[in-house]
């Protein structure tokens, strides 16, 4: 499990010890944000094995597997880098059939009323304020501004 995902999951214990209301909400984003983290990881380790170039070997810890890569394909259409890369991995292709719903939902607030976005917006507002006060809130936010290349020698 990474930083990001332990630092979530426990505001989202004081998040439900707060107002339960507010946690049922954030509840499925957050099951979505540490599902989409496992695979995340479960992504870097394949692409160092299958396609390293297509990783962010440059940029910062967090952005390892970018999230959006694009490359034009010979016919002129564009295509996730990534996708690509990883589109024979069964596990990879079931993942993200699986999350794309609960992603159009609370990424993009697809199919939510504006009274089910508000109380979204809200809930999520509380979460991120939990997540400020966890000790390793700080680490999180290094994953975000710390390159790889400082950490490790990068190849």
């Amino acid at each position: 499990m990474n930083t990001q995902s332990l630092v979530m999951l426990e505001a989202s214990v004081k998040l439900f010890e707060d107002d339960k209301d507010k946690f049922k909400t954030i509840k499925p984003f957050v099951k979505m944000e540490v599902r989409n983290n496992k695979l995340k990881v479960y992504i870097a380790r394949k692409l160092s094995e299958l396609n390293p170039e297509v990783l962010n070997l440059t940029g910062p810890i967090a952005n390892l597997v970018p999230s959006v890569s694009v490359q034009i394909m010979p016919d002129g259409s564009i295509r996730d880098k990534v996708d690509l890369a990883m589109s024979a991995d069964s596990f990879y292709r079931q993942e993200k059939a699986a999350m794309k719903p609960v992603e159009q939902l609370y990424l993009y607030h697809e199919g939510m009323t504006e009274k089910d976005k508000k109380r979204f917006l809200i809930a999520r507002n509380s979460l991120s304020k939990h997540m400020e006060t966890n000790e390793q809130f700080v680490f999180m936010k290094r994953a975000f501004t710390t390159s790889l290349e400082s950490v490790c020698p990068v190849d």
